[in-house]
């Protein structure tokens, strides 16, 4: 009976430990980094960072969004991976981000916005892929009304050319 407990318990091990490894995984790049998410992550694929490409973006959680910004004319439809999806995969553990765009402005989004927004990381503006001169590739994207679009309430946090993000206590 003994042996048996024992044969049970190291299976139950193996099976843990496996399923474990195998939902902290992280693929690695295979086309070029759009984002790189360090700090207070448990998930990593290069060194002590996550690095991600488009498919990898891709293949998270993804909304199609309607919103009004600031920076376009009416209306306008964002799609891409959830700020939640994102913070999921990498497994983060803290409750600020340091959001950072190409040129090296940076701003602080409040890790529950991810959630209590519903924020997205837009791949697409309209349907196309955003380039750098079109506020791409990746766009942090705050739904908004037309009611909320006068009081700027999101615009301070809708970092446009992001690359990095930094998860910090």
């Amino acid at each position: 009976m003994d042996v048996v407990k024992r044969a049970l318990s190291m299976v139950f091990f193996i099976l843990a430990w496996f399923s474990a490894s195998m939902v902290s995984a992280l693929d690695v790049p295979q086309g070029p980094v759009l984002l790189t998410v360090s700090g207070e992550i448990a998930h990593k694929n290069s060194g002590n960072v996550a690095e991600f490409d488009r498919e990898m973006l891709e293949a998270l959680e993804w909304r199609d969004i309607q919103s009004f910004t600031a920076f376009t004319e009416g209306e306008q439809n964002f799609s891409g991976p959830t700020l939640k999806s994102l913070l999921e995969a990498v497994g983060a553990q803290g409750s600020t981000l340091q959001a950072t765009a190409i040129d090296d402005y940076g701003l602080e989004i409040p890790v529950s916005d991810a959630d209590e927004y519903s924020v997205i990381l837009a791949l697409l503006h309209n349907g196309k892929p955003m380039r750098v001169r079109d506020k791409g590739p990746i766009w942090v994207v705050y739904p908004a009304t037309e009611e909320q679009a006068p009081e700027r309430k999101f615009y301070i946090s809708m970092i446009w050319q992001l690359v990095s993000i930094e998860v910090r206590p």
